[in-house]
């Protein structure tokens, strides 16, 4: 496998590379997160505003352009960095195919693991029924496993998923070196989007009061959430309390249903929604119900979509920031998880009962996702809309 990926990462940089940056000359800039991340990069290098609270983003692009504030540098120096978080991501969730495969002693061909991490880059909702709309949408309105557009949950990505691996091993055995590492992994996902803390926060004690009671185990498993949720209200304050000049209203935080929330206008449209957004799965729990039912790792990858669904659709924040949706993005990670969980217990189905109709039916839908992933990218690069 190290021959394999000393070959395809450099060739996966470069094309991801090649798509991001493509993708924000492509989108409008009215419409594209990565030309205002890479605007915010440059007015942040020359002190026209502060440094945020998630200020990761930003300062890597800074020191990545020699902090030369100029649009062509700091947006090669962006797209490089999303470049590598995806190359990251990859080898992430390659390595944990590699795991089961090795795991189930699966016979499979050398590049069985590349192209099915290469396919989790792509899965996407089945955009119905919103494409079948006047507008079209393949992305408003539904709960989408990917984005490309948004440079700051790209970059998140691989962190979110080691801090859900990483809090997973200790729900399965508890070690005192691995709180370190989540506490540290709490903090890296605070400073470049704290939009995944948001759903570890309330799933994760919740699972561990659950496996532990309330032993030494669970109190000490909380002291890092405990620390995580300070820096949370610390970096609050610092993008809500500092971040806005005096002359100009206040954006808040505020609890208010449904509020700015034009993509779900029919509420009971919502459900049927959700169903083809994640319908690989969802229908894969459906079949193998009673299996999944005594998973922990299906139980918290469930509760952390569901949190982080009721969040979108209950929090949200008034002024000026009002209309920038950021309360969605926790929805992307978790809905990305949802798939990889399902993929990954495919893959040992596979191993044991092999081409079995119930089998090729999961694959299928899967397919299916990703095949529409693919045409959402060249969407993109048709119509330089995300919509």
């Amino acid at each position: 496998m190290f021959k394999e990926n000393r070959l395809i990462l450099p060739i996966l940089f470069l094309l991801l590379f090649a798509a991001y940056y493509t993708l924000l000359k492509v989108i409008p800039a009215d419409y594209n997160d990565m030309h205002d991340h890479a605007a915010f990069a440059r007015k942040m290098c020359t002190g026209e505003i502060p440094y945020t609270g998630n200020f990761l983003v930003y300062l890597l692009v800074n020191i990545f352009s020699f902090f030369t504030a100029k649009v062509t540098p700091t947006e090669l120096s962006l797209c490089g960095l999303l470049a590598l978080a995806g190359v990251y991501r990859f080898s992430l969730t390659q390595h944990k195919i590699t795991e089961v495969v090795k795991e189930i002693n699966f016979q499979s061909s050398r590049w069985f693991t590349v192209l099915l991490s290469i396919s989790m880059l792509f899965v996407f909702a089945i955009p119905i029924p919103g494409y079948l709309s006047d507008d079209h949408f393949f992305y408003i309105g539904n709960y989408v496993p990917n984005v490309w557009h948004n440079s700051t949950i790209l970059f998140l990505f691989p962190f979110a998923l080691l801090l859900f691996e990483q809090s997973f091993k200790q729900l399965e055995k508890y070690t005192f070196k691995r709180n370190i590492g989540i506490f540290f992994l709490i903090v890296l996902n605070l400073v470049i989007k704290p939009s995944y803390f948001f759903v570890f926060i309330c799933v994760y004690p919740v699972l561990l009061l659950f496996k532990y009671k309330f032993k030494k185990e669970f109190w000490l498993s909380i002291i890092p959430l405990i620390v995580g949720f300070c820096f949370m209200i610390l970096e609050y304050w610092i993008i809500y309390k500092t971040g806005t000049p005096a002359n100009k209203e206040a954006s808040s935080v505020i609890f208010l249903p449904f509020y700015r929330n034009p993509e779900f206008a029919e509420l009971s449209w919502i459900p049927v929604t959700m169903a083809f957004s994640l319908l690989f799965p969802l229908l894969y729990s459906i079949i193998n119900l009673p299996k999944m039912l005594k998973s922990t790792l299906f139980w918290y990858t469930f509760l952390s979509f569901v949190v982080s669904v009721l969040i979108f659709l209950f929090i949200s924040e008034s002024g000026p920031r009002a209309s920038h949706g950021n309360f969605y993005w926790q929805i992307v990670i978790c809905a990305w998880l949802c798939f990889f969980v399902a993929l990954l217990s495919l893959v040992k189905d596979f191993y044991r009962s092999g081409k079995s109709f119930k089998n090729i039916l999961l694959a299928s839908v899967f397919s299916i996702h990703v095949i529409v992933g693919i045409l959402y990218f060249v969407h993109i690069l048709i119509t330089g809309s995300y919509y």
